[in-house]
């Protein structure tokens, strides 16, 4: 599925997906791939309209000075030197070369800067490492909350307040920016504006929530109609469709301190959660998978938490490599 959308407008989505799309198939080629992307492709007027650039974009190289060629030479290399998160960098020189040609000022490019890459936003990466919770104060009096193994980047500059979120989970409570800049959380399926708020987004495996504490906020998935999420509600949404808001009936910021509250959860949901916010994986068997688990768990003591849901479900609990294994007993 094609990830971090750079730019937010409705225009910019398009090429952000066609950037990825590009780089993916760089980096593999396969039928799959290519059954996927064509899906991508004719699925909308305005994806088969950014495509056109990316093949533009192709063209131009090929016939540009030698240098031209190295710019996305350069950004497949690093595209298979992480294939798990991509190359941010190259991915905004792709996106930055097709932003170029949409508003008609390849001409201006190739006669003048092939030599190098075009600027990329200047961007602050944060992680928290594994079992780590980490506060982080923001350039506009906003606060950041990181889960385990989570890498946030962040990006002011004097027209936008951005936050990249590559991996993991985070509560954003947002400040009041005097210059009045558009605050974005730009993440694997899509962009989030906060409005006034304080929210979570968690990215797992094949989805995002995103939930409001306070205030409300918008989610634009990265294909798909922009959502409208009010405060005590939650949606999940992926690169291609938006869930319609709920109601969260659980606190989705009790890992900020230190607890995962579940109620009539799937065990394996349970499961995703807890590993997303201590850090630790945890397998459970897939005869397990109908199990509901009720109760808060402390995520900072995770043995003892597991011992005590195993314990209450009559399951049996084992060390697993790094994590843990639930199974019947």
């Amino acid at each position: 599925m094609p990830e971090v959308p750079v730019t937010t407008t409705n225009d910019d989505l398009p090429l952000a997906a066609a950037a990825d799309w590009f780089l993916l198939l760089a980096e593999d080629d396969s039928s799959e791939n290519r059954r996927r992307w064509q899906h991508w492709h004719d699925a909308h007027p305005s994806h088969r309209w950014a495509w056109e650039k990316v093949e533009k974009l192709q063209s131009l190289l090929a016939a540009a000075p030698r240098q031209a060629p190295h710019v996305l030479q350069q950004a497949e290399r690093n595209q298979v030197e992480r294939k798990v998160h991509r190359s941010q960098s190259a991915r905004r020189q792709v996106l930055a070369m097709l932003g170029v040609i949409a508003t008609g000022g390849i001409g201006y490019r190739l006669a003048s800067t092939w030599q190098q890459a075009p600027a990329a936003p200047q961007i602050d990466w944060i992680v928290a490492a594994k079992g780590e919770r980490r506060e982080v104060s923001l350039p506009d009096g906003g606060r950041l909350w990181l889960a385990s193994g989570t890498r946030v980047g962040i990006a002011y500059d004097a027209g936008h307040r951005d936050l990249y979120l590559d991996a993991g989970v985070l509560q954003l409570t947002s400040g009041r920016d005097p210059q009045g800049r558009k605050l974005r959380i730009l993440a694997r399926d899509g962009v989030i504006r906060p409005l006034g708020t304080r929210l979570t987004v968690s990215l797992f495996a094949t989805h995002t929530v995103l939930a409001v504490q306070q205030s409300a906020a918008e989610v634009q998935p990265l294909s798909g109609s922009r959502v409208r999420v009010e405060a005590g509600q939650r949606v999940l949404f992926s690169g291609t469709a938006s869930g319609r808001p709920e109601t969260a009936l659980f606190p989705e910021d009790a890992w900020t301190r230190g607890l995962l509250t579940a109620l009539n959860m799937p065990l394996t949901e349970f499961a995703e959660r807890f590993a997303l916010y201590s850090g630790q994986h945890i397998e459970v068997a897939p005869a397990l998978a109908v199990r509901r688990v009720s109760g808060t768990f402390r995520i900072d003591a995770a043995e003892r938490s597991l011992r005590t849901l195993a314990d209450g479900l009559g399951l049996r609990l084992d060390p697993a490599g790094d994590g843990w294994r639930l199974r019947p007993r």
